[in-house]
């Protein structure tokens, strides 16, 4: 049970480190039942990874100071009685410190870097691009055409087909339309809608909490705006997204 009990407490520390970001997740979320469910969880199982070793730590190094003290008062006692041998007596060597496990070690740093990826990949997956949330910050405005004042020109007579010529000049070249996502996790639509040829999206917490979407495929969307079939450019599709398990969420 000794050699497998440092290992437990690895498998302990990494299940903890895990209940920890969920409980950050749920926090930035304002999901407060969840967090105190997680940080409950996140206490007990760090206690046993590294709380209990650090009390046994303690525990030892006291019983070895205790010992210490007990043979000086011992000796003392010793030197009031007229033994001077037991007084003067060497003192005992200390404890041989205990080796350190390669294995334990290992293990660890394992563990702990597979809770680094874990974390960075929800990050990456599930936190809104800050140019996504405000698209009039990235999307350039298009200046109206100015015609040179020093080449005036001169008005053109319309012909037959002048109504049909300027809507073709004002209709892009390649139009993208809105797909239908409703009732997909966020992370699905919004790779529809990028694979339709727009990068950007955006998307709010349909309950009106204002809670972040992090992790994206936690949730799904309910109402998009505009419709299916409406041209759409950078930043106009909008989803209203709930979690998992919530009333409305197409289950």
């Amino acid at each position: 049970m000794n050699i497998i009990r440092p290992y437990l407490r690895v498998v302990a520390g990494f299940f903890a480190g895990v209940c920890t970001w969920l409980a950050i997740v749920s926090l930035v979320q304002l999901d407060l039942s969840s967090v105190v469910i997680f940080l409950l969880f996140a206490a007990g199982l760090w206690y046993l990874a590294i709380g209990r070793p650090i009390r046994d730590h303690f525990a030892r190094a006291k019983a070895e100071n205790d010992a210490l003290a007990a043979r000086a008062q011992a000796g003392h006692e010793a030197f009031l009685a007229g033994d001077a041998s037991a007084a003067f007596a060497p003192p005992p060597e200390p404890p041989a410190k205990r080796p350190i496990r390669k294995g334990v070690v290992a293990a660890s740093l394992m563990a702990a870097a597979l809770v680094l990826i874990g974390i960075i990949g929800d990050i990456s997956d599930g936190l809104d691009d800050a140019s996504s949330a405000s698209p009039s910050s990235t999307t350039a405005t298009p200046m109206p055409a100015v015609p040179s004042a020093a080449m005036p020109v001169a008005p053109a007579e319309p012909g037959p087909n002048a109504e049909q010529s300027s809507a073709s000049a004002s209709t892009p070249s390649a139009q993208v339309f809105m797909p239908s996502v409703t009732c997909m996790n966020l992370q699905a639509a919004q790779d529809t809608i990028q694979e339709a040829g727009v990068f950007f999206s955006r998307s709010q917490d349909a309950t009106g909490k204002g809670r972040m979407q992090i992790s994206d495929r936690n949730w799904v969307v309910v109402e998009q705006s505009p419709a299916p079939g409406i041209p759409i450019d950078e930043g106009d599709a909008m989803l209203s997204v709930v979690k998992h398990g919530e009333p409305g969420d197409c289950s």
